[in-house]
């Protein structure tokens, strides 16, 4: 593609490639619930439109030869120490996150399930009607890890998307690029 003259895109840009300006797209979960409603206004038809008209290649591609990850994302609820009102606080979390609410919630704004019991149980066909590639998705999720919780990640996560980066643009090789992200991220841990 660089060869041909097309520069990478850093922006973003969903509805560029969904109407076919944008060949190729790297992308996470987070995406599908971007996509501009496509002529039609029922959910099911839109996701039938959107999956003939894109493509989804899971990444990490599982590898029965080589040990594979991809990241998992998820909600961050928390309460604070200093709160006054821990108990209802937690009651609040807690009505939140009971599936027959939180659910029809990800179906609508089209976010994948943290929960076995949304992502597998009887409100997975809900959310099957109205994700894009829903069950490839899903696929990917026993090849999840969490993000290290370190306050050092996200400069190392910094350092290795400007070696994709650079990678992309062709300023440095792949083995390059991510040797230099290996020795700042290793710096920074004080290794």
């Amino acid at each position: 593609m660089q060869e041909a003259g097309i520069k990478p895109k850093t922006m973003d840009f969903g509805k560029d490639f969904v109407n076919r300006k944008v060949a190729l797209m790297l992308a996470g979960s987070w995406l599908p619930a971007d996509f501009p409603r496509i002529e039609i206004d029922t959910s099911e038809q839109e996701k039938e439109n959107l999956e003939k008209r894109l493509g989804v290649v899971p990444y990490p591609v599982p590898n029965n030869e080589a040990e594979t990850s991809t990241l998992l994302g998820g909600w961050l609820l928390s309460i604070l120490q200093i709160s006054e009102n821990k108990e209802l606080v937690w009651e609040l979390v807690t009505i939140m996150l009971e599936p027959k609410i939180l659910a029809p919630m990800l179906a609508e704004y089209k976010y994948l399930p943290t929960q076995v019991s949304i992502g597998e149980g009887p409100y997975a066909s809900q959310l099957n009607q109205t994700i894009v590639y829903y069950d490839k998705l899903i696929s990917l999720i026993p090849l999840g890890h969490t993000r290290p919780n370190i306050p050092e990640f996200p400069q190392i996560d910094e350092h290795i998307s400007q070696a994709i980066d650079e990678v992309c643009h062709k300023v440095k090789d792949p083995s390059q690029a991510l040797a230099d992200a290996a020795t700042k991220s290793a710096k920074i841990l004080g290794w």
